[in-house]
């Protein structure tokens, strides 16, 4: 079945790409032919409204003091004594932020952001985009004859490192770090992982939420890799897409087609000659 999600189709300049985009990554209306599909692309590019005036530039402020046990916590991830050294928490505006990545899954953002009864206070926000806990994500095992399959409907669940030693071989696996994480590129900033938690929190009028802060060195460091994510191109331009045509009426509603993560594992024994 498919899911509710918003597309940021609307920002897709080339016809074809925007045709594949609805098609593909959407699961479109049993009616719908190409010129239905256009109609809508026109409606969504209608919907972008004006430039956000400080895209890429968001309003940065420190964390407050009470939380620093917390941030603490968050900062001793043996990932910020490597790859993420240098890096810092802040309470970074959500609306600015650039945005490659094309899609939400709306009902993502409903399973981080919609259980709470009012306006979040400061410490489930930080709960919420800076866990400390590990985050549980549902898998199911599958055990073949010489094979063992993991499906898993979210795709934060990912091989961490093959494993071998003494009298065992396989994979180490688990859920990706669910750090809510905004780099800095020349000056303008992105948003790097997240984007189901901060879209909620926007839509939900939270206007600054926790973040991880690092400078990169370069677009691909980031993940854009178009067609899959907007171009960078687009993301320097003076009109790009951010967090907050999420929000408001300025994304296109969709469909979206729902994908899996699977992790697969087979073994077998042979006995070959030694010449």
């Amino acid at each position: 079945m498919p899911a509710p999600g918003i597309s940021l189709v609307g920002f897709i300049a080339d016809q074809q790409e925007a045709l594949n985009h609805l098609k593909n990554a959407c699961v479109p209306a049993a009616n719908a032919d190409d010129a239905a599909l256009l109609a809508e692309w026109d409606a969504a590019r209608a919907a972008r409204g004006a430039p956000i005036p400080n895209a890429g530039h968001p309003d940065i402020q420190p964390l407050p003091p009470d939380l620093a046990a917390h941030a603490q916590q968050v900062l001793a991830h043996p990932l910020f004594q490597g790859e993420w050294a240098g890096a810092q928490i802040a309470m970074i505006e959500i609306g600015p932020l650039l945005a490659h990545q094309m899609t939400v899954d709306s009902n993502r953002s409903a399973h981080h952001c919609g259980a709470w009864p009012g306006p979040p206070t400061i410490q489930q926000l930080m709960d919420c985009c800076l866990p400390i806990a590990p985050q549980p994500e549902e898998m199911r095992l599958v055990p073949g004859q010489n094979s063992l399959l993991i499906k898993a409907k979210s795709l934060n669940v990912r091989i961490i490192q093959g494993v071998g030693q003494q009298g065992f071989l396989g994979i180490q696996f688990g859920v990706s770090t669910p750090f809510v994480h905004v780099v800095r590129l020349n000056g303008r900033h992105y948003l790097f992982n997240g984007y189901h938690r901060a879209v909620g929190c926007h839509s939900a009028g939270v206007t600054h939420i926790p973040c991880i802060l690092r400078d990169v060195a370069d677009h691909a460091t980031i993940g854009i890799n178009p067609p899959n994510t907007f171009s960078g191109a687009l993301l320097d331009s003076n009109d790009p897409p951010t967090v907050a045509h999420f929000a408001h009426g300025r994304g296109h509603r969709v469909s979206l087609r729902l994908h899996s993560r699977i992790l697969y594992v087979n073994w077998a024994e042979h006995a070959v000659p030694d010449e």
